[in-house]
């Protein structure tokens, strides 16, 4: 009778560790496919992409919790063995409170590192300017948290392919106000082929101030300008 009464002791516990290590083990891989996506992309990630792995860890832990409450157990309780109740409030708290913020975290500082951050656009109409056969065309400026990106169209209407570089290229405000291209979160076309179209993303750290309404886009190579003047910001 004793080992009848031992069995249904043990029927509504749960092995916490087996179940907070699968649901942890789906956060992390996870993480590392957006962190992989995110560093490799050229743009900032939504966010219903980073809320999937620790929704899917809620379920998983969830149901791993249940299942292991309703089976029998042959051995004795063990020192992490939990009742259901107990196993379901460690399984929100853990896995929902504590994957959702490891979540947060990682993603701001993806963004950060990267500098594919989302934002608002606050172009108010595209501008394009044209010489020597190429036509920039600026289609998008986003205010990060910590960046400014402008997107830009590039078009060659010449006969043979060309570059531009982008070190060196500002984003100036009327006042003066300059913010300098970072190339290493920036992504850049290298060379825009004969009669074609590339599109390239050039980050700014920081934000022109609140009160510029216009700016202007500015390459530079050696001794060679090439502005996209008139570029109009929403306030």
């Amino acid at each position: 009778m004793a080992e009848f009464g031992g069995d249904d002791e043990a029927v509504g516990t749960v092995r916490l560790p087996r179940v907070l290590i699968a649901a942890g083990g789906v956060i992390v891989l996870g993480l590392i496919v957006n962190l992989i996506v995110t560093f490799f992309s050229d743009g900032p990630s939504g966010a219903l992409r980073w809320l999937v792995p620790p929704g899917i860890a809620l379920v998983v832990g969830m149901v791993l919790a249940l299942l292991d409450a309703a089976a029998p157990k042959d051995e004795r309780p063990g020192r992490f063995d939990v009742s259901i109740l107990i196993a379901i409030a460690v399984v929100l708290v853990g896995v929902g409170v504590g994957g959702f913020a490891v979540t947060a975290g990682t993603k701001y500082v993806a963004g950060y590192l990267t500098g594919n951050e989302s934002g608002a656009d606050r172009l108010i109409k595209p501008v394009a300017k044209t010489g020597s056969g190429i036509t920039i065309t600026v289609e998008n400026v986003t205010y990060t948290s910590h960046f400014t990106r402008v997107e830009v169209a590039i078009r060659n209407a010449g006969k043979e392919p060309f570059t531009i570089p982008i070190d060196g290229a500002t984003f100036t405000a009327a006042d003066g106000t300059a913010l300098r291209a970072d190339s290493g979160r920036s992504a850049w076309p290298g060379k825009i082929a004969a009669g074609g179209t590339e599109h390239g993303s050039i980050t700014f750290k920081g934000h022109l101030p609140d009160s510029a309404t216009a700016a202007a886009l500015t390459f530079k190579s050696g001794n060679t300008t090439f502005a996209v003047s008139g570029v109009t910001l929403s306030s």
